[in-house]
């Protein structure tokens, strides 16, 4: 399959996927069927322009499912998406979605993050972190994406799992490279107050749809501030949404019949 693949590409090469769930017990052939269209998926993910580095100027370029929450790059427990990509400025990528019905109903679990987007308080009131926020659209979505750079990884952050996973890499610093799981931000971490960031230069914005990627410094004109919607933490799967612990009353009365 030649990158990126197209919408219809995308939905041919799910809908295999996910008829070959029920009989990955049938046997190894059904297994590997599966695993290829993991693959198959993977491989066909475009790379978008998510941000630009404040300290290099660089653009992050980044693997993204911009068609819907329903392709597997937001498959919390197995994502498939290209890992250890991110610019060596880049310490991590988190983000929001505000989810709009109806929902794609999808046979796993994607934590997306809350509806509107946050920052790490923690991490920006460091000296050498500043963040970058952006928009994107993932289907009839709309996501938020919020980059955190630094010159090097900072030896003691506590720098959060990658959007949509449940696990991140280390590397740099005084750290031990690998894999490991932050855990999930509790509310109190969740800072959506973006006006003081935004007037202290901490965090920078990028215009939605502005193909320069251009830096933006200050709260004139930002559409980041004041947004309303969902603050809670947002678990979709099956058409159903969950917020924090709490399975929605849909999703309740499903597990009851």
């Amino acid at each position: 399959m030649k990158l990126p693949f197209r919408e219809t590409q995308r939905r041919g090469v799910l809908e295999r996927y996910f008829a070959l769930l029920g009989q990955v017990d049938e046997g190894e052939d059904a297994a590997a069927e599966l695993a290829e269209a993991a693959r198959e998926y993977e491989e066909g993910l475009p790379r978008v322009e998510l941000s630009r580095c404040p300290y290099t100027k660089f653009v992050v370029r980044h693997t993204f499912d911009p068609y819907g929450l329903d392709g597997l790059w937001w498959n919390f427990e197995a994502p498939a998406r290209p890992l250890q990509e991110r610019l060596y400025t880049c310490q991590s990528v988190t983000g929001a979605v505000a989810l709009a019905q109806p929902m794609e109903a999808f046979p796993f679990l994607a934590q997306p993050g809350p509806g509107v987007p946050y920052v790490l308080a923690e991490l920006l009131e460091r000296e050498e972190v500043k963040a970058v926020v952006s928009a994107l659209e993932c289907g009839r979505h709309t996501a938020y994406c919020v980059a955190y750079f630094a010159p090097d990884e900072v030896d003691g952050a506590r720098w959060p799992n990658e959007w949509g996973m449940g696990f991140r890499w280390s590397e740099g610093g005084k750290t031990t490279s690998g894999w490991y799981d932050a855990g999930e931000p509790q509310p109190e971490d969740l800072d959506f107050e973006l006006r003081p960031w935004l007037e202290s230069g901490k965090l920078l914005w990028i215009a939605p749809g502005d193909a320069s990627l251009t830096l933006r410094e200050g709260t004139a004109g930002c559409p980041y501030v004041g947004l309303g919607g969902e603050r809670r933490w947002q678990r979709v799967s099956m058409g159903q949404v969950w917020f924090g612990d709490e399975l929605s009353a849909e999703a309740l009365e499903e597990n009851e019949q």
